[in-house]
Formats: structure tokens, C-alpha cells, sequence
């Protein structure tokens, strides 16, 4: 890691009043919380790479929208246990 610089930035005050007693809560402080959405901000460009070598649509979905798109039908742990049934069938009977 290097170094470290001072930044200054004007931010709504009942924002940053609102998200300093959240970070309080989980013991950090502004500038770490800053830090890692740089950080986060920074990878993005990385991942937009990826998506644009694998001809992938780069969007950002909310959690409803993610929950809005999952496919219905079967469950996975059905799969899962039907084939694990099946091959203890067969197992069994040699």
C-alpha cells in the first residue's frame, strides 16, 4: 500500500452525520468507508474489461430485480437429492 494523502470533499451534512453513527456501530471511521469504495470504484474498470473480452452485459441489479429474474421450477436441493437417490440405487444393487 502507499501512501496517504488528504482529501477534502463537501457532502451533505445530515448524510454524512447519518453514516458516521452507522460506522461508529461497526467501529470505522469515514475515511476507511471512503477508502474501500475507491477501491471498489477502481475494480469496476477491471470487471468492465472482463465482461467486454466475454462479450457479457455489464449492468448492476438491485436485490428485487435479481430475485425477479431467477428462474422458477425445480429447486437445486431436489436435483441434488434425486440424483443422489438414484445413484444409491444403483449402487445398491450390484
Amino acid at each position: 500500500m502507499g501512501g496517504r494523502i488528504k482529501v477534502t470533499s463537501s457532502l451533505r451534512e445530515d448524510l454524512v452525520k447519518k453514516v458516521k453513527s452507522k460506522l461508529a456501530m461497526e467501529g470505522k471511521g469515514l475515511s476507511k468507508l471512503v477508502e474501500e469504495l475507491l477501491s471498489t470504484y477502481d475494480q469496476l474498470e477491471v470487471l468492465d474489461g472482463f465482461c467486454q473480452e466475454l462479450g457479457l452485459e455489464k449492468s448492476f441489479f438491485t436485490s428485487f430485480e435479481v430475485k425477479a429474474r431467477r428462474l422458477t421450477g425445480f429447486k437445486a436441493e431436489e436435483i441434488v437429492r434425486e440424483a443422489g437417490d438414484e445413484l444409491s440405487d444403483r449402487l445398491f444393487r450390484y
